[in-house]
């Protein structure tokens, strides 16, 4: 799902409250719903299981990376990122291998 953050806050904020998101918008206003978002990032996030994941593996995979290439918890957060055909896949995974120090890729022929 490519949405925006409000939007994903949306369908996030519905399932914690067990409402369908057209009924969450019907029923709360959009004051409520901005305090909503803002209590949320300052006091209380949503449970999110990607962001928790990504967040334990780029601090298992720090000690192992050098210093200035270590991975954000957001590059382990398929989410965020909009789906890519199969060569820009590739790429990315030439990208990281390089980032990381692993080299080029070889790639079988086909």
């Amino acid at each position: 799902m490519n949405a925006s953050p409000t939007r994903r806050f949306i369908v996030a904020l519905s399932r914690e409250l067990k409402m369908t998101q057209g009924e969450l918008c019907r029923r709360m206003t959009s004051a409520e719903l901005s305090e909503h978002i803002a209590y949320t990032r300052w006091f209380s996030a949503l449970p999110d299981s990607w962001r928790q994941t990504g967040l334990l593996a780029a601090v298992a995979l720090a000690p192992h990376t050098e210093k200035g290439k270590r991975p954000k918890p957001d590059d382990f957060v398929p989410v965020d990122k909009p789906p890519q055909h199969e060569s820009q896949d590739i790429a990315a995974l030439m990208e990281l291998r390089k980032a990381f120090g692993l080299g080029d890729l070889e790639l079988p022929d086909g």
